[in-house]
């Protein structure tokens, strides 16, 4: 729930001047902060060890950095409950692109996902009234490329394999690494910000977005060592919905009949994606 109010946040903050780059380093860097305080309070601190950095290094740098740089550019752009269910065809992207790599077999049931997930896009960017302004559908199709940056992500860590490592440590190495991928990134661009004058929506936005991530990556790798990769799917069912559910409580978003039609293949693309081959 929380991690779907990621993307009503970021459109406060975007909209509210903060630069988008600049946004996403202090987001990462306030996460890290918080993570590591409670890495120091538990002795649990990110290990140093190259197989260790390199797991940090390709998390932070595509799962945070270039993900979440996506997501504040389009944020503006389209209702918030649209650009969250870029969340749900993560699972269903992965399939073919693992077995394109061998990681996982051909199935006719999986495959059928991946048809149903191809069909939710056909949905969301074909039919003239499906979103608000016919416009808005490159921006959309600009915000499938974070789930895609996701899968590269997943394909890439099974082939490295990165040593086992506790929740905490592996979500603060991965955000001190994103931050600092954003930050080489930021002042290159010359998008750098500070806080400046009295606090204003945006910043509060951005502030709640640091204690959200922080949240959200400490907890989806702590469920994924508990319970699994396959129990961690479900949160692609709610975090579209809780992006729906927030668009319509801070922007009073609604949504055409094609949206919810494309959430529904979504949501039942995910479900054959995820049954065993």
């Amino acid at each position: 729930i929380f991690w779907g109010l990621t993307y009503s946040l970021t459109r406060f903050a975007i909209t509210g001047g903060i630069p988008f780059l600049a946004y996403v380093f202090w987001m990462g860097a306030g996460a890290a902060l918080l993570l590591f305080v409670l890495g120091l309070l538990t002795r649990s601190l990110p290990k140093l060890e190259w197989p260790h950095v390199r797991a940090y290094l390709v998390l932070g740098s595509i799962s945070y950095g270039l993900s979440y740089s996506v997501l504040a550019v389009v944020a503006p752009e389209v209702p918030t409950g649209v650009l969250s269910l870029g969340a749900t065809l993560t699972p269903i992207f992965t399939y073919p692109a693992a077995a394109l790599f061998k990681l996982e077999r051909f199935a006719l049931l999986r495959t059928l996902g991946l048809v149903c997930g191809l069909a939710a896009v056909a949905l969301i960017v074909v039919p003239e009234t499906s979103l608000p302004s016919p416009e808005m559908v490159p921006w959309v199709l600009l915000g499938m490329v974070t789930p895609l940056l996701y899968v590269a992500n997943a394909i890439i860590i099974a082939l490295i394999k990165p040593p086992p490592s506790g929740a905490l440590p592996l979500a603060c190495g991965t955000l001190i690494a994103g931050t600092l991928f954003m930050l080489v990134v930021t002042v290159a661009s010359g998008q750098w910000w500070w806080f400046e004058g009295p606090m204003e929506t945006s910043d509060w936005a951005l502030i709640m977005a640091v204690c959200v991530m922080a949240l959200s990556f400490y907890l989806m790798i702590e469920i994924i060592r508990i319970a699994g990769p396959v129990f961690f799917t479900t949160v692609n069912f709610i975090v579209p919905l809780a992006g729906i559910g927030w668009g319509l409580v801070f922007f009073d978003e609604s949504h055409s009949l094609w949206i919810w039609l494309a959430l529904a293949l979504m949501i039942i693309g995910v479900f054959l994606v995820n049954r065993p081959s």
